[in-house]
């Protein structure tokens, strides 16, 4: 990820800068964040003319989900060296995480004048620019937590009930697990042409979360208990996201959203009963949205299972401070074992003995 960045440091500057730049890059590639964005950070104080040590913190912050210091850091970068292509590219998808589809798309088109054969760019610019004209088009009904997006004022009364979901998500998730987000969280509502072309998202995927929540306006979401079902499924994305970054594994994110859901997991589980297979915890690291519909349905029960077990059997505090320890830049084998006092490879066992 950061090697071609990180080759193009000044040779002939200070050797522990040098020294610290290697050490970030090896932290990058064993994903411990945390100490890869300690040695970047120092890098950057010894070498401040250095693109490259900015942009290696970055990446780092990002992964913790430091995202003020993933923007300053990628400034950083941009700052000193213009045409950082990959520093543009980081910036840009984190401005569009956050909503922010105008500043998102001027730093792309930034970029596409100093990297004009980028071809991602271009491609990325034409999505960007199609979603800010569709979303120049929508309407809003906002709360102090939660702003839903809706394009015809016939789904209206649809948004109104969409909020009024996710503020007794709210209450109930934060009841469960103790903690709150700080911030507004924005819901947009899609048609399901619209979801797919924005999202490019597996056919049986019904919602999603980028730092934003998406949910197409399908026949299914008419029925409260799956309007329900999805947005709270969401919303438990956004909590894990703000407690543990971009690193908790997919199989805690979507188990604990699913078993946090308003009925349980008690589905998800009942469709792995139906399968023989098993996959192994440590399979289920990456994202499920690759997977085939049977597959995801298997991935999605396994993760519930797991997870309701650790909530049984440690409680939710010790899920949240092992989530929260993984934002600080530890480990998951280690934040898992601190927490919930078995080796992960223990636990994994274990559940794959179930």
């Amino acid at each position: 990820m950061l090697a071609a960045a990180v080759t193009t440091a000044e040779a002939r500057g200070p050797e522990d800068a040098l020294a610290l730049a290697r050490a970030g890059t090896a932290a990058i590639e064993n994903q411990r964040f945390g100490d890869a964005l300690h040695a970047f950070t120092r890098a950057a104080a010894l070498q401040p003319g250095d693109a490259s040590h900015c942009f290696g913190a970055g990446v780092a912050a990002f992964m913790l989900g430091r995202n003020d210091v993933a923007r300053a850091r990628f400034e950083c970068a941009l700052a000193r060296k213009p045409n950082h292509l990959q520093a543009a590219v980081w910036l840009g998808d984190l401005h569009y995480r956050a909503g922010h589809l105008r500043e998102a798309i001027a730093i792309y088109e930034t970029a596409r004048q100093h990297s004009p054969g980028a071809n991602e760019l271009r491609e990325r610019l034409a999505l960007w620019r199609q979603e800010q004209e569709l979303q120049g088009r929508f309407l809003e009904v906002r709360t102090d937590r939660f702003t839903v997006l809706f394009e015809a004022a016939s789904d209206e009364p649809l948004a109104r009930t969409a909020v009024a979901r996710l503020e007794a998500a709210y209450a109930r998730v934060g009841h469960a697990l103790g903690v709150y987000p700080a911030h507004p969280i924005t819901v947009v509502l899609y048609s399901r042409e619209q979801f797919g072309d924005i999202t490019k998202l597996a056919a049986w995927s019904v919602a999603a979360y980028d730092g934003r929540i998406r949910v197409p306006l399908s026949g299914a979401l008419a029925q409260p208990d799956e309007l329900d079902r999805v947005l709270s499924h969401e919303f438990v994305h956004a909590v894990v996201a703000m407690l543990g970054g971009r690193t908790v594994p997919a199989w805690v994110n979507e188990g604990l959203a699913t078993v946090l859901e308003p009925a349980g997991p008690g589905d998800a589980e009942a469709t792995l009963a139906q399968s023989d297979a098993r996959p192994a915890l440590s399979k289920l690291h990456r994202s499920f949205v690759d997977l085939s519909r049977r597959d995801a349905e298997v991935a999605y029960g396994s993760a519930a299972r797991a997870v309701r077990r650790l909530l049984e059997q440690h409680g939710a505090a010790a899920v949240v401070s092992m989530l929260e320890d993984l934002a600080k830049g530890e480990s998951f084998a280690s934040a898992f074992e601190q927490r919930i006092a078995m080796r992960y490879e223990d636990f994994a066992a274990r559940v794959a003995r179930d």
